[in-house]
């Protein structure tokens, strides 16, 4: 969707803080988002963890049929994903439970961000460093790329000072010059990994 295209680069983040960005975003964009999100995020945690490994108590109607129970529930259990987000010593009595991922997964089947893709890589990355020419090049159009139109769009915010631009603007290029310095990272990663390969052949 287009409210979460403007995200940060999350360079930096921790995988709880991207899922509070998407969490908050969605809260603050679209009505009702937060009850939607929580109210799936709680059946998916109910549905996958057993009652003997739960750390959190989520709020559950007696009756699944009475729209009214659903709601109270449903505001009680906004509270929980809130102060997990808000407070973290609540974040670490929780921990053990991954919440943020059964927050992310709700999202992601709502909205689809792919905060989840996003997840997998800050957790799990693929440190592919391109060796061949190709690969090379194809990096460097990339990094042209995202560069150029950061550097653009620095040219237009500046312009005149910051105080006439809209947060929503300072947000668009904040995401774009991080963008580009990911992309540089790379490149210097392929340096560094290109340079340590000739220490270790000597």
């Amino acid at each position: 969707m287009k409210v979460f295209n403007m995200r940060p680069a999350f360079h930096g983040y921790s995988s709880s803080s991207i899922v509070a960005w998407y969490y908050e975003r969605a809260w603050n964009t679209l009505t009702g988002a937060k009850r939607a999100i929580v109210a799936r995020a709680v059946d998916l945690y109910l549905q996958e963890i057993v009652p003997e490994h739960r750390t959190i108590r989520f709020n559950v109607p007696e009756n699944l049929e009475d729209g009214d129970q659903f709601l109270e529930c449903n505001k009680k259990n906004i509270k929980i994903i809130d102060d997990f987000f808000a407070d973290n010593s609540v974040r670490s009595k929780h921990f053990r439970d991954n919440m943020e991922i059964f927050v992310a997964r709700a999202i992601d089947q709502i909205f689809e961000t792919g905060i989840c893709e996003i997840l997998k890589q800050k957790l799990f990355p693929e440190a592919v460093i391109p060796y061949t020419e190709d690969q090379l090049d194809n990096l460097l159009v990339e990094t042209n790329s995202s560069y150029t139109e950061a550097v653009n769009e620095c040219v237009r915010v500046f312009r005149n000072g910051l105080s006439d631009d809209t947060n929503e603007e300072l947000e668009i290029l904040e995401s774009k010059l991080l963008s580009a310095r990911e992309l540089l990272d790379k490149n210097v990663g392929v340096i560094e990994n290109e340079l340590t390969r000739r220490k270790e052949k000597k």
